[in-house]
């Protein structure tokens, strides 16, 4: 395909497009002169019904006794009550919003002095409660010392009196001891009776008996009623006893 082709093609395209263009803008204008047209027609309508409504409320005003002039006075006054009005309600609203920050301000000032009072009071009851406590530690050491040192001098007077005690008893168990076997042996032991053997008359001289201590025997046991000397003992020492039943 040669320049001028291409160039031909090129130049067929813009002219259909510029085509495309100018229906697209005579469809676009002939949309607005439509709507144009509607908007001015709607216009005149409703002047025309105004004019209508008008008419007819001045007929019926007429008709009450009211004109034109006095429905005017009428609503500027209704207006200038309702910008009055308006007006003190924005001065009453403006009020209003002072009085509520100054309020707000007044109670956040109350809040803080009240929450400084509040911190005030408790580090005045914590300085208080660390003292006493300070002072019940100060009590009780002094109080544990004086336990203490009580019970350290019962323990010598305890230490002074006992020994006392055990080196007085010893001596009174030795002697009721003593004196309780004593007793016993007293009880037990009966006196006996000597007899010398009778010898026979002879002519040589009899010889005389050999005398000997008599060896003390322990004593007898509670269980044991019977003496402790024997016939043996007796016959040693040439002497004869005569035993009870």
């Amino acid at each position: 395909m040669t320049d001028r082709q291409l160039l031909e093609r090129d130049m067929d395209e813009v002219q259909a497009m510029t085509k495309a263009g100018e229906s697209v803008g005579k469809a676009v204008g002939t949309g607005l002169r439509a709507a144009r047209r509607g908007a001015v027609r709607a216009g005149h309508v409703g002047a025309e019904t105004a004019v209508q409504l008008a008419g007819k409320a001045e007929t019926k005003l007429a008709e009450r006794g009211v004109t034109a002039d006095q429905l005017r006075g009428i609503f500027a006054e209704t207006a200038d009550v309702l910008a009055t009005k308006a007006e003190e309600v924005e001065k009453s609203t403006r009020r209003t919003r002072k009085k509520l920050a100054k309020q707000r301000k007044q109670l956040a000032k109350r809040g803080g002095q009240t929450r400084a009072d509040l911190m005030g009071k408790a580090e005045v009851i914590r300085k208080d409660v660390a003292k006493a406590a300070v002072r019940a530690r100060k009590d009780a050491k002094v109080r544990a010392k004086d336990v203490r040192k009580a019970a350290k001098q019962a323990r010598k007077d305890f230490a002074r009196e006992t020994p006392k005690s055990h080196r007085r008893w010893p001596w009174i168990l030795g002697i009721l001891t003593a004196g309780a076997v004593a007793g016993y042996v007293a009880l037990t032991k009966r006196p006996e009776e000597v007899h010398l053997h009778e010898e026979p008359t002879t002519t040589t001289t009899p010889p005389t008996p050999a005398t000997t201590t008599p060896v003390p025997t322990p004593p007898p046991s509670p269980t044991d009623t019977t003496p402790r000397g024997t016939d043996a003992d007796h016959a040693r020492n040439g002497q004869v006893a005569d035993r009870k039943a």
